[in-house]
């Protein structure tokens, strides 16, 4: 009966032993990872009074044990730790950090591979750049934390005028881009036209509405920079039109506003 017990702690030795080689080559979490497994390995080899059968060595075992258990709870804290860091770095590489956007570099780089996609399945979809109007007036009138309140709730009504699956980046500065996977070229008029008259948000006596260019794949070009050109064109346009209309515009007392 001995032998066969004394046989599962070797399997059991030579398992934790294999892991660990392949922690040490695959893992970035090494430290922590040994620490676990050399927990692990002392509890396991704390069981050795079976084989002794001797009272006398059972502090001991109690002792290292224990021992190997606060080893094992040392690690998976610092695991945790290790996992937290990594969810921190992600949020840094991937989204924007005031708006929780997505950030420009990931989304150019999410367009280059929805590009690949479209063409490998002959799919259209299409991309919406979009600029804020009147959002330099609520920086100017209440401050740029007022402005930082305006840019995360623009990304919220975004999200909520938008497809769950549609992706949302800050471009840069009051600019965002929108990336409409597997959409048809002959729906983005209508999708531009109920995001512009839909879009409002108002702070203090400043109205902030949308500029919108857009474009699609394979109608407006095959590569990024390509798109990225033909949308800003559009958003350009929209955004002369709006400060025309502005200008002239005729208030209630009929005298025109400049």
């Amino acid at each position: 009966m001995i032998f066969k017990v004394l046989s599962y702690e070797l399997i059991l030795l030579t398992a934790v032993s294999l892991i660990l080689l392949i922690v040490i080559f695959k893992s970035k979490g090494v430290y922590e990872l040994l620490i676990f497994f050399l927990g692990l390995l002392i509890v396991s080899l704390s069981r050795a009074y079976i084989f002794f059968q001797a009272e006398v060595l059972m502090p001991v075992f109690y002792v290292t044990t224990a021992i190997g258990y606060f080893l094992i709870a040392y690690a998976i804290i610092r695991l945790a730790g290790y996992l937290k860091s990594v969810k921190v770095l992600e949020q840094t590489a991937f989204y924007d950090p005031l708006t929780k956007a997505y950030n420009r570099n990931f989304i150019e780089e999410y367009i280059k591979e929805e590009l690949k996609k479209a063409k490998r399945l002959k799919e259209e979809f299409c991309i919406l750049l979009i600029d804020l109007n009147d959002f330099k007036e609520v920086n100017d009138r209440y401050g740029h934390n007022a402005g930082d309140v305006v840019l995360k709730r623009v990304v919220e009504k975004l999200r909520r005028n938008l497809r769950e699956y549609d992706m949302v980046a800050r471009w840069g500065g009051d600019e965002f881009l929108v990336v409409l996977p597997a959409e048809k070229g002959s729906n983005i008029l209508e999708i531009v036209g109920r995001l512009v008259d839909e879009f409002k948000i108002t702070y203090g006596d400043v109205t902030v509405t949308l500029s919108v260019g857009y474009a699609c794949f394979p109608y407006d070009g095959d590569t990024l920079d390509d798109l990225i050109e033909m949308a800003d064109s559009r958003m350009y346009r929209s955004k002369t039109v709006f400060k025309e209309v502005k200008r002239y515009a005729v208030d209630d007392k009929g005298k025109e506003e400049v």
